[in-house]
């Protein structure tokens, strides 16, 4: 059995990219069910880090990181190097999930994960909000990819198969229409998404809630059509104030959990 343990403060900014990863993870075992998979957002309790943990034959855990390294940057380490028992006198709330792997393990014995590894994603603000910044979104997405990879088969059915081939998506002044049907196939628990420009592709992101930098999804009309209001984040980008491209062939990628809208060059201003 693999666990994953989201952990972090998911209103301090990049604090929360543990969390992030832990609820896109989530939402997508909800739609691709995988056998000996466990997935927890642990917020800041180590304690239960501990307790989630116990029975699994591996462990990964992921957590912002303030190390004066760039922004997004990642590490990747074995669970041992980063473990300590919690000193005397420390109370729960000092008790974080480097105590839990060192407690777990005298606690519960060969019930405890001995196979541990820990992502740490260096933040870039800590300040409260409830947006990751860009750099960390990034990279999020990167980890939340890599440890799905590690998720083996998965159990496909009818209603969770996502449909082969490209999709079109409309872009006209600022804002991003999506069909219903492209949200049911491709963004089915998206309650909001994040977008992120790439060369000349732009990433649309599926995020289970209205945070990590996120655009809420809101409803066109009756049918379950779709709209996203993005002028900031392409006036931001560089693209022209009445930038307007009609129908682009859109594609899903597994490997970046998004839906990328290719060839979209930003248009010189003036």
């Amino acid at each position: 059995m693999l666990c994953v343990i989201g952990c972090g403060n998911s209103t301090r900014s990049d604090d929360g990219v543990g969390v992030h990863v832990a609820q896109s993870l989530q939402a997508r075992c909800r739609r691709h069910p995988r056998d000996n998979v466990r997935v927890f957002d642990a917020g800041t309790g180590g304690m239960d880090v501990m307790f989630q943990a116990r029975g699994a034959s591996s462990l990964i855990i992921v957590d912002a990181s303030r190390s004066g390294s760039e922004a997004g940057a990642i590490f990747k380490l074995p669970g041992s190097e980063l473990e300590s028992l919690p000193e005397p006198g420390y109370s729960l709330h000092d008790f974080r999930w480097q105590h839990a792997l060192a407690a777990g393990r005298r606690i519960f014995g060969t019930d405890f994960p001995s196979d541990v590894t820990v992502y740490l994603v260096e933040a870039k603000t800590l300040a409260f909000g409830l947006d990751l910044s860009e750099p960390v979104l990034a990279s999020a997405l990167r980890v939340t990819a890599e440890i799905e990879g590690m998720f083996g088969p998965r159990r496909e059915t009818e209603d969770t198969k996502p449909s082969p081939g490209a999709c079109e998506v409309s872009v006209s002044r600022g804002n991003v229409y999506l069909s219903r049907e492209v949200c049911d196939t491709y963004l089915p628990d998206a309650a909001a998404v994040a977008l992120l420009a790439r060369e000349e592709s732009i990433f649309i992101v599926p995020l289970t809630r209205q945070s990590g930098g996120g655009l809420l999804l809101k409803q066109r009309n009756a049918r379950g059509d779709r709209v996203v209001h993005a002028q900031e984040f392409f006036r931001e980008k560089g693209y022209a104030e009445d930038f307007s491209r009609q129908m682009i062939s859109a594609y899903w990628s597994s490997e970046s959990a998004a839906l990328i809208l290719p060839g979209v060059a930003r248009p010189p201003t003036t």
